[in-house]
């Protein structure tokens, strides 16, 4: 892949590392507040609860695709951005740009998600 290609799809990675880092903190922030719950009605500390949980399991989803850019940032400085990790072929640069942290091109991808669905299903 050229250089001006790598250093693109960087640029995104980063921009993407700032945003999730900035939303993982302020979920983690939002779960810790110290709210008084003895002055509140049922009602408000259900509506509190649901809303930390809410919160947290977005965190959680922020945190796995955190993980998904730090690798992919890995991937660039070690040389092997842009190659299923299934497969080894090249990602598709029209799915690097919509997914720059994708791990699988669409092939290997669709195999993934239908071996998944047989397991569960």
């Amino acid at each position: 892949m050229r250089k001006d290609r790598l250093a693109h799809y960087r640029k995104m990675l980063v921009d993407k590392h700032r945003q999730l880092v900035e939303e993982v903190g302020k979920s983690a922030l939002y779960g810790k507040g110290q709210e008084d719950d003895s002055i509140k009605d049922l009602g408000d500390q259900a509506t509190t609860a649901y809303t930390r949980e809410f919160l947290f399991e977005l965190g959680n989803g922020d945190r796995r695709l955190l993980k998904e850019v730090v690798t992919a940032l890995q991937k660039l400085d070690e040389g092997a951005f842009g190659s299923c990790e299934r497969c080894g072929e090249a990602i598709a640069e029209k799915r690097l740009e919509a997914l720059p942290f994708a791990r699988y091109c669409i092939e290997c991808q669709r195999a993934i998600e239908e071996e998944e669905r047989m397991a569960t299903g």
